[in-house]
């Protein structure tokens, strides 16, 4: 039986750091797919080509990561998501899009406006929603940052199953918690996996990779009156955050000696950041 690990990679979502773990972990085993046209488009059928031109395929990471799964003999697909609070991921957007060399319509609005109007452009229904319950339309298969879909109820439900049910999921937050509980999850397939990480494309240091109570008020009083607006457009995301958090907790309540392996874990990562392990 062949596992492969499919990361769902969310813009903004910490994600160039867990496909740092994953091409330390299988080197060429490793895809970080960018025809992103190819798998919007044909998804499931794309999907099984590359598992088929690509025997020992291990890992794939893509932006718009398939949520329909091809059903193939003797190979087993192993989804992964990382989740952010979706308040304290419009702050990482923003200074992503300012300091991007792209010319995107969003890098140009970063660059032009100040934090509170670009969130206020970004409200608006004509404009892509990359921060209004993106999050939600992404794991429910809509992966487009376009305005195509109106997220409804029936996009949270299944974006929820996905959560509870069909992938492995982390949090931002707690990025060393939930490598924790991935690694106990996948060494059941991968004896040896590692995902203990030095944090790419992050402002500063790993300390964006850690839980910051304030932050979310902080973001909140910077937007001032657009805070109710704001709320309102990541209702879904905000309420699939808090499922996301539960099924977290309930993972680590539930994994033996958990503390010892976040101590651990931490102590992996510390060796990572000091050069002692290299790629």
């Amino acid at each position: 039986m062949r596992h492969i690990i499919l990361h769902g990679h969310i813009f903004k979502n910490a994600g160039t750091t867990f496909d740092w773990s994953l091409k330390k972990n299988f080197g060429k085993n490793f895809l970080d797919h960018r025809q992103d046209e190819l798998m919007r488009k044909d998804g499931s059928a794309h999907l099984a080509q590359l598992v088929d031109d690509d025997k020992g395929l291990c890992a794939i990471s893509s932006h718009h990561m398939t949520g329909e799964m091809p059903e193939l003999l003797e190979v087993n697909f192993i989804p992964i998501h990382l989740l952010r609070h979706p308040i304290e991921r419009i702050r990482s957007v923003y200074d992503f899009e300012r300091k991007q060399r792209g010319a995107t319509p969003g890098a140009r609005a970063a660059k032009s406006k100040s934090f509170k109007d670009y969130v206020e452009w970004r409200m608006q229904p004509q404009v892509s929603r990359t921060i209004r319950n993106y999050q939600t339309a992404y794991l429910a298969g809509h992966h487009r940052r376009s305005t195509d879909v109106n997220v409804i109820s029936r996009h949270f439900v299944d974006a929820v199953e996905v959560v509870t049910n069909g992938s492995l999921v982390g949090l931002v937050e707690r990025y060393d918690e939930s490598m924790v509980v991935l690694e106990d999850a996948l060494r059941g397939y991968f004896p040896k996996i590692d995902l203990s990480y030095v944090a790419q494309n992050v402002s500063a240091s790993k300390k964006a990779l850690s839980d910051n109570a304030d932050a979310t008020e902080q973001i909140l009083g910077e937007l001032g009156s657009l805070q109710k607006t704001v709320i309102d457009e990541n209702s879904f995301d905000l309420a699939l955050y808090q499922v996301a958090r539960v099924k977290l907790q309930a993972r680590v309540d539930s994994t033996e000696d958990f503390a010892e392996k976040l101590r651990e874990f931490r102590e992996r990562c510390s060796k990572q950041s000091r050069g002692l392990f290299r790629l």
